[in-house]
């Protein structure tokens, strides 16, 4: 058994390449609220992030029941992109709940978005489609049973 208590959760980080770009998609396309940019470097980011030299731009997205925190490092000119597929350790997505999943893919598709495959009906009864965008980052829309 562990010695502490997790509290509440506070926040998922995901690495972006444009921090202006993927907060303008949560925002203006996903309709979340956004927060300013703000912009960290020096020895407490290198040692807190494991990177050496990391200069990070950042934003928080508030969605309903958890934040998102994104994030764009500008000093590191050997970034890549991930290719994890999602049955590697270490890939994620972000699963979202929507009223109308056609029109939730078609809205996303011009802000890069590939989905996987049509919308598929899972054995619970939800419908869901997982869609990936060129930065790496699996987004699924999911329509449950119960609505």
């Amino acid at each position: 058994m562990p010695t502490f208590n997790v509290t509440r959760t506070n926040h998922t980080g995901i690495t972006v390449s444009n921090i202006e770009t993927s907060l303008a998609f949560f925002k203006d396309v996903l309709g979340f609220k956004a927060t300013e940019i703000f912009h960290h470097k020096g020895e407490m980011v290198e040692n807190l992030t494991g990177v050496p030299g990391a200069e990070v731009k950042l934003g928080f997205v508030d969605m309903p029941g958890h934040r998102l925190e994104l994030l764009e490092y500008i000093t590191q000119d050997d970034r890549k992109v991930s290719d994890l597929r999602n049955c590697d350790p270490g890939a994620f997505h972000l699963a979202l709940e929507v009223d109308d999943i056609d029109a939730a893919v078609e809205a996303v598709k011009p802000s890069g978005f590939v989905p996987y495959s049509e919308p598929q009906m899972v054995p619970n009864g939800n419908c869901n489609v997982y869609l990936r965008h060129p930065d790496g980052i699996t987004i699924e829309f999911q329509i449950t049973a119960t609505q």
